[in-house]
């Protein structure tokens, strides 16, 4: 993307600020220390909470995204469906285990007791 259309695009999510879109770009990809009262991490927490994910990847690649997004940055998105998301793809990029979709160990331990339970069997009298 060039830089006008860098400007464009991140244009929306600093309606509030009065900062160049582009040094906001500029402070993601390390080329600038402040835009503003903007840091690395600050920047980078309102683009991820306000673009989507393919935004991001048209607007750094998959590459740079795989080194920008950290477990540090991902802990204080604000919405905690948006920090799962984002470990789940974090872990994904940089190759780390992902556990099959419906089986982590929270949802193990949420249905222990209530899978092949034998509470049916409790009330039935015995055969002998």
């Amino acid at each position: 993307m060039n830089k006008s259309e860098i400007q464009k695009f991140l244009r929306p999510i600093l309606w509030d600020y009065n900062i160049d879109p582009y040094e906001l770009f500029e402070l993601v990809i390390g080329t600038k220390e402040r835009a503003g009262s903007f840091t690395h991490e600050t920047a980078l927490i309102r683009m991820m909470e306000r673009l989507s994910w393919y935004d991001l990847v048209n607007l750094f690649g998959i590459e740079k995204l795989t080194h920008l997004i950290t477990p540090q940055i991902i802990s204080r998105l604000r919405f905690r469906e948006l920090q799962e998301k984002y470990e789940l793809v974090r872990k994904v990029l940089q190759g780390e285990t992902v556990s099959f979709s419906g089986w982590s160990p929270e949802y193990r331990e949420k249905i222990r007791h209530t899978l092949l339970s034998d509470r049916w069997y409790r009330t039935q009298p015995g055969i002998f």
